[in-house]
């Protein structure tokens, strides 16, 4: 396989359970699986998307009289992501759906390909799952 990650890695749904959570978010394990695997690549598609845009501060959400300020952030595991190595690709109809100036704001080293380019990629991984 060469170069080639073994395992590709996909995010559709976006903060899925972030106020369970709260101390991690879909992306928590990719590390782990990154070492484990010998390498992998990370696809963000539709609303995850928005895991690979640099959004600047950390959200934080009210209810009630509640703020809840621990939320996951996810281009600040994005970032890490890339930092150790892990490729990490987002769709361009994904990115489209985040307004013109999304591919602008793309996290440094994310890359884009096109909609039916992931799945011309699958036979050359050794596992595909989805987060």
């Amino acid at each position: 396989m060469g170069d080639q990650a073994r395992w590709l890695l996909i995010v559709e749904k976006a903060y899925r359970g972030s106020i369970e959570t709260q101390y991690a978010d879909a992306l928590y394990c990719v590390p782990d699986l990154h070492r484990r695997s010998g390498g992998c690549d990370l696809a963000l598609r539709g609303p995850a998307v928005g895991y690979a845009l640099d959004t600047g501060s950390r959200p934080s959400l009210r209810l009630g009289d509640r703020t809840l300020d621990t939320l996951p952030h996810p281009p600040a595991s994005v970032a890490r992501l890339l930092a150790a190595g892990v490729t990490v690709l987002v769709e361009e109809d994904g990115l489209a759906a985040y307004g013109r100036t999304a591919a602008e704001r793309l996290l440094p080293g994310v890359r884009v390909i096109e909609g039916d380019g992931l799945a011309a990629r699958w036979p050359s991984y050794e596992q595909v799952w989805f987060l």
